[in-house]
């Protein structure tokens, strides 16, 4: 999403090269990612038995909102505040109300609806 809303590069608060260094960056991010998916549907891919099993489906949705809300939740507190490597909204007057918003919203509620799934499922 850091690219459709513009609101900021993987390595948007170190200022080094141009623009052009933080695009590199953002691929480089990017192809981490794609390398990440791929590993997933790999593991998927290996169980895909057991997603006929009874239930499978609200567990399968359960893990995947809590793998997504701890994602999020580490990237904020790596990338965001122990590292300082970029802000939700960089160029914002008060950068931490965006990044403590997206905490929330792509992070702790995703885990909090992941999490009562799996324990009432």
């Amino acid at each position: 999403l850091h690219q459709l809303l513009q609101w900021h590069h993987l390595l948007s608060a170190i200022r080094v090269g141009d623009i052009r260094f933080q695009i590199l960056m953002d691929g480089y991010f990017h192809l981490l990612m794609y390398l990440v998916a791929a590993l997933g549907l790999w593991s998927l891919w290996k169980v895909r038995g057991a997603l006929e099993d009874s239930g499978a489906s609200r567990r399968f949705l359960a893990y995947f909102l809590i793998g997504f809300g701890v994602w999020h939740i580490l990237d904020a507190v790596a990338s965001h505040w122990v590292l300082g490597i970029q802000r939700i909204k960089q160029d914002a007057g008060n950068p931490l109300i965006w990044d403590m918003g997206w905490l929330i919203a792509f992070g702790a509620a995703p885990l909090f609806v992941g999490w009562l799934l799996r324990r009432h499922g």
